[in-house]
């Protein structure tokens, strides 16, 4: 039998004004020098108080894609620091990852959108150069520090939080796919008692308080709720719970140019649903989360950019089944199931 095991960062931190106290969270964690792999958004809105945070600290400029050469050239920039943090969205979040790997060093996370939820988690997504999906890295233990400004989160374009909560509710469902499959978490362990109540609390947030923490202005309970839930919880989730074919699906889905303008958890909310038309779901469900979705914006139809032509649902197919974690799902499937649930999907949702 498997052991247990959960896996989740040394410290989390959130709230308005936590970009702040960033100097004295380093310093808790021993001080010393820091590199910052760092967005040039994130720089131009955060940089004159990083600066005062951290005045010793060497700023790393993040080049746009996080690549295997892009990581080997922040490594070899991060000097004698002994702490690297990212700075900004999710690519540039696992390029400093993907350097504290190569380096050996501890990382430290601050988002600066919540469009998902790998801020706390001890896995880098690695891209190839046209922005498809080239594998992950895993470093030897999640972030030391994850620290989440909601006044910076707040002032983000909606789009990047109804992402993240199209990433974060995926979870109950990939739950339940890698339950019923018998697979491992990311940890290589099955999930403890505690995972299945994180996931099932980021759900109830997700549906009570989604649509209100889109209509925020500035960080109300409901706004801190859903943030906590589409990064923390939902970063517990994933990583201490197991994936299945929602995000499977974004491996097909990021090899495809009609979307690769979306965002990770715009493609998997496309993936969730097609998760369920495989199968898991029926009809009154997918339509019930499908309203969900369009009301915070998220897609819910490939034909709406253009996909329905069988070649090209039948790439996506087979390039999502090489997910290690294709198989956590209630059935075997191939490329037929998969087809076959992305065009049901198309009657469910009427388009």
């Amino acid at each position: 039998m498997a052991l247990r095991i959960l896996g989740a960062p040394q410290r989390y931190v959130q709230g308005p004004g936590a970009i702040d106290t960033l100097g004295a969270e380093v310093e808790r964690l021993g001080g010393g020098q820091v590199a910052i792999v760092i967005d040039p958004v994130a720089a131009d809105l955060l940089g004159a108080r990083i600066a005062r945070c951290l005045p010793r600290a060497r700023l790393l400029p993040f080049g746009g894609e996080c690549t295997a050469a892009e990581i080997e050239a922040q490594a070899a920039e991060i000097g004698d620091a002994c702490l690297i943090l990212g700075i900004g969205g999710g690519k540039a979040i696992d390029t400093a990852k993907g350097a504290a790997i190569l380096r050996d060093l501890p990382v430290g996370i601050v988002p600066t959108i919540a469009s998902n939820d790998s801020p706390t988690s001890h896995i880098a997504v690695v891209y190839s150069a046209d922005h498809a999906v080239e594998g992950v890295r895993h470093m030897r233990a999640n972030p030391a520090l994850v620290l989440v400004d909601t006044a910076v989160i707040a002032s983000a374009p909606r789009r990047f939080l109804a992402a993240g909560i199209g990433d974060a509710m995926s979870k109950p469902y990939e739950l339940a796919g890698a339950l019923a499959g018998g697979g491992l978490n990311f940890f290589g362990g099955t999930p403890t008692e505690l995972t299945r109540a994180i996931v099932a609390r980021a759900g109830t947030i997700l549906l009570e308080d989604g649509a209100q923490a889109m209509a925020a202005t500035e960080p109300d309970a409901a706004f801190e709720r859903v943030v906590e839930a589409t990064i923390l919880l939902s970063g517990l989730a994933f990583e201490s719970g197991g994936l299945s074919i929602a995000h499977s699906m974004v491996r097909g889905f990021s090899v495809m140019p009609q979307l690769a303008h979306l965002l990770h958890g715009e493609m998997v909310a496309l993936g969730t649903l097609t998760q369920l038309a495989a199968g898991q779901g029926d009809t009154a469900e997918i339509r019930r989360l499908a309203v969900f979705f369009r009301r915070i914006g998220l897609p819910v139809s490939l034909a709406a950019f253009g996909l329905g032509e069988p070649a090209d649902l039948r790439r996506i197919a087979e390039v999502s089944l090489t997910a290690p974690y294709a198989g956590n799902y209630m059935r075997q499937l191939g490329p037929d199931d998969l087809v076959a649930a992305m065009r049901d999907l198309e009657a469910h949702v009427g388009g």
